[in-house]
């Protein structure tokens, strides 16, 4: 099967779609009729300029903020505007641009609160613990320590960590490298990678475009709230027509 015909298939049956999605805030109308696709187990990169909607998007897949037209389906279930704890329950987890992690919880605490679910035995909160741990062992060595304490990257790392604690099918990635160090702009390039061979389905909204066309399958590109440009990220290079002229690199 060739790459474009792969591609169409996992657009057909995708884990999430988003159709003709509309968002305002306030009088102000961000998100222009916005349709993608996410597949099972793909990774689909979010390109644009500052100011596009592309984190609009991922907040109004999430629930946290409420379209005035058009649905997002997960797993061909609707789940327009469902509360965001629901969403995270059926597999779909969120790290924002911000991180939002607790500040004065420790790691280990920040980590418990996507890992103490009713339905996760004791043995696999171990294993959990075990894998995130493996993936960010600075984690570990800070287990005791503050979130907000840390640096920058590692309260990015503490942020993912996190919502792998949920088990997610896909999870939702708003700007994961900004401001960091190239070290840990590597690092988290890494975990991305790992996820994907896990089959974590990632939407990841980023401005390192290599980064993006690396590690992503597909890619859309936006400009004003409207997506400009679907292709495979294959046939994408950072020095493209079709990048200069959305992103201006």
């Amino acid at each position: 099967m060739s790459a474009t015909a792969a591609a169409t298939e996992i657009q057909n049956t995708p884990l999430i779609g988003v159709e003709d999605l509309h968002t305002f805030y306030g009088k102000s109308h961000i998100l222009h009729g916005i349709s993608l696709k996410v597949g099972a187990g793909e990774v689909v990169g979010l390109l644009g300029r500052n100011g596009v909607g592309k984190s609009t998007t991922l907040k109004t897949i999430m629930g946290l903020v409420r379209p005035s037209q058009g649905r997002v389906v997960y797993q061909g279930y609707p789940i327009t505007s469902m509360a965001p704890h629901k969403l995270a329950r059926m597999g779909i987890a969120y790290v924002p641009e911000d991180r939002r992690i607790f500040r004065l919880l420790t790691v280990m605490e920040n980590l418990r609160t996507g890992l103490d679910r009713g339905n996760v035995t004791d043995a696999r909160k171990r294993e959990l613990l075990d894998k995130v741990f493996t993936y960010f062992p600075v984690l570990a060595e800070r287990r005791d320590q503050a979130g907000g304490t840390l640096s920058g990257g590692e309260q990015q790392m503490l942020a993912i960590a996190r919502a792998m604690m949920l088990e997610p099918k896909i999870i939702l990635l708003d700007e994961p490298t900004e401001g960091l160090m190239p070290r840990m702009v590597s690092q988290i390039s890494e975990i991305i990678g790992a996820l994907h061979r896990e089959g974590v389905a990632i939407l990841l909204v980023e401005q390192n475009v290599p980064l993006t066309l690396a590690a992503s399958q597909r890619v859309y590109i936006m400009e004003k709230g409207e997506v400009r440009h679907h292709a495979l990220a294959s046939e994408l290079k950072v020095g493209d027509p079709v990048i200069q002229q959305y992103l201006g690199i």
